[in-house]
């Protein structure tokens, strides 16, 4: 027992000692979309804690740190403590940005003076707390030592007041007089209250006591685009680090946050290596920005559910597309589960995560390393035919030596609409009020009246209208639906005088061809410009018209895809192809085939949702 505790001692010495000796984390000099950590190609692939692990004393970032290497995932992101969140914001339950009274910690020291709005003392700007770079530097160390990389998120914009009175930089918070501002004015060049120097010290002192680790870059700001953030601010705290770096023999890394979804990035900052982006599904971010030879990074996931498809298919969807970064935001680590044990997250959680899908991207970080990635890069040309119209195809690509294939089911989370039909079936002879609560658009024909009709785009909004039906007698109903985005919703409920208000229930539903209980829901893609109902996606039977856009998931997994066949563009060698299983890693179809070039026909093996195809030259 002691040779296995000394050997490991030594093992944790070792790492540590590769930190304090190595190169910082950079980009890949062959391929900058790409890391170079440690001497190897490296793409970052995560499920990680709500950012609160240095900031909140009660959370075990060990067992943290650990269950992340578990499953091979190799990041992290944390905030430093400048920025805080209450219990309830976001409904986030247990959420690890909310310390419990005096158990935030800072890189401010504790003044002598009661009054702090989170419990304890204010803080005084002008001294260090020595607990919290020591508590810095052993996270970056414990880290370093099971393989895992820090993003430093130095900075976060105070989205309500809630935040901002908890924030030490608020002049309630601290004992230096400044900051008596509105939390919009906080990151700004010229309305700061006397903030900005203290804001470039704090940057200065952490890119000080992180010089000799390899495992950290910086990121500047945490969605810069709410609360006020200037760009003039972003690109002066660019410089700070820069400065703060000069006489380093190697540069740490600089990240900037541009935008949710996607955006193309105008007159970038050279000082800036990794452009992150937020929901960044479907991945148009990548193909956007592809030619500023920069890493492209899905630094958070979330509000789709807390199912675990929508964000293995983001996941493997923005790797496969280049990019070089993907970071979940995971839900299932608290202060009392900081293993991300959690398992029963309430409906109402912006997003997802747990040991499942941490193993999923794991067979996604397994999948890309199997192959020379750094030579690859995104060509959907090689796809020629066959992609159903229900799916997408991507390929990441060495032409004529390596081809990573992702193939998914359309993603309901931008825009949508959907389509119910079937017929209802009354139980009392009178007048009914039907009621739709619904954002954005909706409307209802029932028989041949329409019966609401609120078609506009519109914050969620219950309308209503009346007919009179006759009780046993069936109606035809058709119900129009268009999401585009957001939190969304879609309520559908009836009363009459004998009636009281109710949701209308399977009981009262039939679909179209009398089978069964509900109405016949089809699911349409849409793109900008509103709703065309043209391109289906899939349909099925709903018994009921209940949904939270928002709350539950919304990828079609319970469709079993069959018999495509997937035309690609090789030129003439002998190859292998395996078919993977994205939730298992299992391998359900594999071939060799000697090629005589042109188009290869693939046939799909049966799948759910999603499936990865693996081509490469035999022996290989």
């Amino acid at each position: 027992m002691i040779g296995v505790l000394l050997a490991t001692a030594l093992l944790c010495v070792a790492a540590a000692g590769q930190s304090r000796q190595s190169r910082p984390i950079s980009l890949h000099p062959e391929n900058p979309h790409y890391f170079l950590w440690r001497g190897k190609p490296t793409i970052l692939i995560t499920s990680g804690e709500h950012y609160g692990a240095l900031l909140n004393l009660d959370f075990d970032y060990v067992a943290y740190l650990d269950a992340l290497a578990k499953d091979k995932l190799n990041s992290t992101r944390v905030f430093t403590g400048a920025y805080a969140e209450s219990i309830g914001n976001f409904n986030i339950t247990n959420n690890t940005l909310a310390p419990a009274a005096n158990r935030l910690i800072c890189p401010w020291a504790r003044s002598g003076e009661p009054g702090y709005g989170g419990g304890g003392n204010k803080f005084d700007l002008t001294k260090w707390d020595e607990r919290y770079f020591n508590r810095l530097r052993d996270f970056v160390a414990k880290a370093s030592e099971r393989g895992i990389v820090l993003e430093m998120n130095l900075f976060c914009p105070f989205y309500e007041d809630s935040m901002w009175n908890l924030s030490p930089m608020n002049a309630h918070n601290n004992i230096n007089n400044v900051g008596d501002i509105e939390r919009t004015n906080v990151y700004t060049l010229d309305k700061h209250g006397g903030l900005l120097p203290y804001q470039e010290a704090m940057t200065r002192k952490i890119v000080a006591e992180l010089k000799d680790y390899d495992n950290v870059y910086y990121e500047i700001c945490n969605e810069p685009y709410f609360g006020g953030v200037t760009m003039d601010w972003q690109r002066h705290i660019a410089d700070v680090i820069t400065d703060a770096q000069k006489d380093f023999s190697h540069k740490f890394l600089i990240s900037q946050n541009i935008a949710n979804g996607s955006q193309k990035i105008a007159n970038p900052n050279p000082a800036i290596s990794i452009f992150n982006f937020h929901y960044a599904n479907p991945p148009e971010a990548v193909a956007l920005n592809y030619d500023l030879k920069k890493v492209i990074g899905d630094n958070e996931t979330g509000f789709r559910g807390t199912g675990d498809d929508v964000y293995r298919m983001e996941a493997w969807d923005f790797i496969v597309a280049g990019g070089g970064l993907y970071n979940n935001l995971d839900y299932s680590f608290t202060v009392q589960h900081p293993a991300g044990t959690w398992a029963d997250l309430p409906a109402t959680m912006p997003g997802g995560g747990g040991a499942t899908l941490r193993r999923q991207l794991r067979l996604l970080q397994d999948f890309i390393s199997g192959f020379d990635f750094i030579h690859m890069q995104p060509d959907n040309r090689i796809i020629l035919s066959g992609v159903p119209g229900t799916m997408t195809a991507r390929a990441l690509v060495e032409r004529g030596k390596a081809y990573a294939i992702y193939v998914r089911t359309i993603p309901l989370s931008n825009q949508f609409s959907a389509r119910w039909t079937g017929y209802l079936t009354p139980r009392h002879s009178e007048e009914h009020t039907f009621y739709a609560q619904s954002k954005d658009r909706v409307r209802l024909w029932v028989g041949e009246q329409l019966v609401i009709d609120n078609w506009t785009d519109h914050s969620p909004t219950e309308d209503r209208g009346t007919i009179g039906l006759e009780a046993g007698r069936k109606y035809s109903i058709r119900l129009e639906y268009f999401y585009k985005g957001g939190a969304g919703v879609l309520k559908l409920a009836w009363s009459s005088a004998s009636l009281p208000k109710e949701p209308i229930t399977s009981a009262a539903l039939t679909p179209p061809d009398g089978e069964g209980r509900g109405l016949k829901g089809e699911y349409f893609a849409e793109q900008r410009g509103g709703p065309k109902m043209e391109r289906l996606l899939f349909s099925r039977t709903d018994p009921a018209i209940d949904f939270d856009w928002n709350l539950k998931s919304l990828s079609s997994s319970e469709i079993i895809q069959s018999g495509p066949t997937l035309a690609l563009e090789l030129p003439a060698r002998c190859y292998r192809a395996d078919w993977v299983d994205t939730k298992s890693g299992a391998v359900l179809k594999s071939e060799s085939i000697k090629h005589s070039g042109g188009a290869w026909q693939a046939k799909f093996p049966d799948f759910k949702n999603d499936i990865a195809l693996r081509v490469r030259i035999c022996g290989e």
